[in-house]
């Protein structure tokens, strides 16, 4: 929480396999919800964005079986932190 705000952090990731555990161990902490969006990637960035979101709760994957590209991937993150109530959103690279 930042002040009495809930932060959500969209993370659009494609083929990340190599960055998106450092992305999601790197966040600060007033970040309440990690929101990753898989773009329908081809690699190993699902199957590791879900491990991480099982040891930490404040992860949640959008997984998109279609790739969208980036904007596509901002949205969808957006549509579920809005219905999840968050107050301040921002975004940041897998």
């Amino acid at each position: 929480m930042y002040g009495s705000k809930l932060v959500g952090a969209i993370v659009p990731a494609r083929n990340e396999e190599k960055f998106i555990a450092g992305v999601i161990d790197s966040m600060p902490g007033f970040v309440d919800r990690i929101y990753v969006v898989n773009d329908a990637s081809t690699d190993k960035t699902l199957e590791i964005a879900t491990a991480k979101a099982k040891l930490n709760n404040k992860v949640t994957i959008i997984n998109r079986e279609i790739r969208g590209g980036v904007g596509g991937a901002i949205l969808s993150g957006h549509a579920q932190a809005m219905k999840d109530g968050m107050d301040v959103l921002g975004v940041m690279a897998g």
